[in-house]
């Protein structure tokens, strides 16, 4: 179980996170929505350790890697996957180092069995004879999925993924989300995805979160974030530039 306490994050004066508090079950999927910039990357990256908090708790398998030692902390970061926005792929590697990185550096696998795992996870998301080629040589949807890929060879238990369909077309976003339904289903994987996509994210949750301002504003299941009546979260899901959140005041002022 991965269990958030009383999360705070405060960069100099700026607060961008405020007593957050959630819980994730083993094999359940979390979808985190909300604006830019109200702080869902950043709890991210407080979960898998990037960030220390500023104050409060957090438990990976009943261990506070907020108070653990480095050592501890990375045993802990071991379980993890962590897809990032832009693929972050190492442009000067081909694809199977990309995706081997991690079992090189975390695991004592022999190249054999390295090479053998790599293809495993190339097959798992869809990238065949792609293992030779350079980042630079895939499109974004094959970038995104070859991220996937490195992120699950090491056999984490937990994967956390930053907008993992941002900048896709409408059907290699519907890809991404079946493989991430995919994963938690074959290797029973605990997720917590960071989305704007909320028809992805309708798709892949079994519970929705939405922060707003820093907190978290609602927290419940698809079907509920589709019938709620919280003003903020209707607002958010329907796309709408009129309701509490705030937009662009210039703009609103010259209607």
């Amino acid at each position: 179980m991965i269990k958030v306490q009383g999360l705070c994050k405060q960069f100099g004066l700026k607060r961008v996170l405020r007593d957050v508090n959630l819980e994730v079950k083993d094999g359940e999927t979390i979808v985190i929505i909300g604006q830019s910039g109200t702080g869902k990357s950043i709890l991210l990256k407080n979960i898998v350790g990037l960030i220390k908090p500023t104050s409060g708790s957090i438990f990976i398998d009943n261990v506070d890697i907020t108070k653990c030692s480095k050592t501890e902390l990375r045993e802990s970061q071991k379980k993890m996957g962590y897809v990032f926005q832009e693929s972050a792929l190492f442009d000067s590697l081909t694809i199977e180092e990309n995706v081997a990185f991690g079992l090189r550096t975390l695991t004592d696998l022999d190249e054999d069995e390295i090479k053998k795992r790599v293809m495993q996870c190339l097959d798992m998301v869809g990238l065949k004879n792609v293992e030779g080629l350079k980042p630079s040589e895939l499109s974004g949807g094959m970038k995104k999925r070859a991220g996937l890929a490195r992120a699950i060879a090491y056999q984490p238990k937990n994967i956390f993924y930053d907008e993992p369909t941002t900048g896709l077309d409408p059907i290699m976003t519907d890809v991404i989300s079946d493989l991430i339904i995919s994963l938690r289903k074959h290797l029973k994987i605990t997720s917590i995805v960071v989305t704007h996509d909320m028809k992805s994210a309708y798709k892949i949750a079994d519970r929705i979160i939405m922060l707003y301002k820093g907190e978290v504003v609602f927290n419940g299941t698809p079907e509920e974030t589709r019938r709620t009546d919280n003003a903020v979260v209707r607002q958010f899901v329907e796309g709408s530039s009129r309701g509490p959140i705030e937009t662009d005041r210039t703009f609103r002022e010259m209607e």
